[in-house]
């Protein structure tokens, strides 16, 4: 029988040492290192910013869904959640600095990283630095202080979906997402007096509605 990921010994009732039955996700141990959070190809474990996109071949990258950006994300569940989302639909996730957390952080891993697409991700120093490496797209902030609904924009694979901080005390960077390099702002309707949606529920939906225009290329449906 297995108690807490350990093998006890029928007759002694003991931990069999001999026998490893503890995988945190079918295929990494428990006893890797904080900075060995995901596998190259040949299953040996590599560190989280080893297996990250470079900012300079983001742009270059055919995708089938417009990319999404995480303005200085507070909460490692959501970015693992948002990571986790991009996996499974094909996204470019952009990290704008500073983040909220490290990315070696234990919730960030246990939300996101089992999927290990972390060529997915692409980290910025600042939103400056995310504007350079993408002059071709168009950057869609999702706010609420905007009128537009997020269903009246007709998006493009090279489009930024761009989410502020998670809400609470940090207000949406209005001096970001109302700024010269923002071509759209738009808002998810909700029910007046109510807190808002968690950060990644509202990239999910917003993610599937691109991708729903887009005729879901790329998805099972092809």
């Amino acid at each position: 029988m297995t108690v807490e990921g350990q093998t006890l010994n029928a007759q002694a009732g003991q931990p069999d040492s001999a026998v490893e039955t503890m995988y945190e996700y079918g295929y990494r141990k428990s006893n890797y290192g904080p900075d060995e959070l995901v596998t190259d190809a040949h299953g040996n474990p590599i560190s989280v910013v080893d297996a990250m996109m470079k900012a300079e071949d983001a742009s270059k990258q055919g995708t089938v869904t417009p990319h999404l950006c995480f303005y200085s994300p507070r909460i490692p569940g959501n970015t693992g959640s948002a990571i986790r989302l991009c996996a499974v639909t094909g996204t470019i996730l952009h990290l704008v600095e500073p983040l909220g957390f490290n990315l070696q952080d234990t919730k960030l891993r246990r939300a996101g990283l089992d999927y290990h697409d972390m060529a997915h991700v692409v980290l910025h120093p600042n939103f400056e630095s995310l504007v350079k490496a993408m002059p071709n797209s168009r950057i869609i902030a999702f706010t609420a202080n905007a009128t537009k609904l997020y269903t009246d924009v007709q998006y493009r694979p090279t489009d930024i979906l761009m989410f502020g901080p998670e809400p609470g005390n940090i207000p949406d960077p209005m001096d970001i997402m109302d700024g010269p390099d923002v071509a759209e702002q738009v808002r998810l309707p909700m029910r007046p007096s109510l807190r808002s949606l968690n950060l990644t529920n509202c990239a999910s939906i917003a993610v599937y509605e691109a991708w729903r225009q887009l005729g879901f290329k790329g998805g099972d449906r092809d």
